[in-house]
């Protein structure tokens, strides 16, 4: 731990996670308040169990950031204990990763599917990561982290590149919002992913109609590289589908594993100044 507005940091170890909070309070002969930690750094083992502990025992802020490693989460720290917090703004301001907090994760990991979305640095890069309660089950790559943030909402106030015809320009996106829905049709389930972008070209040599149909063109091949990677590869449920399904009382005592082969993703993007 690195005290607050210090650069004074404070370290031990034990057998539990509990017994090193302890043999810490012990050797600062104080006791510790973790709760305004901005972010925790974990490898994926036990990762459900140790959220679980620390919460059940006041031992950190459920809104606390959380980061994961594929091993060794105290070597990283050691090695990388400062900027990590402005690293996930950053990288949450820039629509390339989710920053998520302690709380989501552990709801998210006791939902029927058992997946999480994590923010996870590895090999030196922060993305995006499927997390079961004990292991990550997959990385996503850029453009599928990025293809994330849209169908979850999450990027606004940034530039994209977008291909039009011969060139590439830019496109300031001021807000997004998705909403997906779920319908029955011919024995399969058609989840719509509808996504609202507002925002305009930086040139105005393009006529808005084209550029709308270019935009939408690169937003949904994000989508899809997202919706192919969790849902068809990991078989994570991490937009909420199952309940709108079972909200329209779609598939009927099929349990998500079943469902899964069953969905066919259709993507309406909405382009507006």
């Amino acid at each position: 731990m690195r005290l607050f507005n210090s650069d004074e940091v404070c370290s031990s170890s034990g057998e539990t996670l509990l017994s090193a909070f302890e043999n810490c309070e012990a050797m600062q002969e104080k006791q510790l308040f973790p709760g305004h930690l901005e972010i925790f750094v974990s490898s994926p083992k036990q990762l459900e169990q140790t959220l679980i502990t620390l919460i059940h025992n006041n031992r950190i802020s459920p809104s606390c950031h959380l980061l994961c490693v594929p091993e060794d989460a105290c070597g990283f720290i050691k090695e990388n204990d400062s900027g990590l917090s402005e690293l996930i703004d950053s990288g949450g301001r820039s629509g390339y990763i989710i920053p998520k907090n302690i709380s989501g994760v552990l709801n998210d990991l006791l939902e029927n599917d058992r997946r999480a979305l994590v923010p996870v640095i590895s090999s030196g890069e922060i993305s995006m990561a499927v997390v079961s309660p004990d292991s990550i089950e997959g990385i996503l790559s850029e453009e599928e982290a990025r293809g994330l943030c849209w169908l979850c909402g999450n990027v606004r106030e940034i530039y994209i590149p977008v291909e039009c015809e011969d060139t590439v320009e830019d496109f300031y996106v001021r807000a997004s919002s998705a909403k997906l829905t779920a319908k029955e049709q011919n024995g399969r389930i058609s989840i719509t992913a509808e996504i609202k972008i507002n925002g305009s070209a930086e040139k105005n040599d393009i006529p808005p109609e084209k550029m709308k149909k270019f935009i939408a063109k690169r937003v949904s091949s994000l989508c899809s590289r997202a919706i192919a990677k969790t849902v068809s590869g990991l078989h994570a449920d991490l937009f909420g589908i199952q309940k709108s399904i079972d909200a329209k009382r779609l598939c009927k005592g099929k349990d998500w594993e079943e469902i899964i082969p069953l969905l066919d993703f259709y993507y309406s993007i909405k382009t507006a100044e």
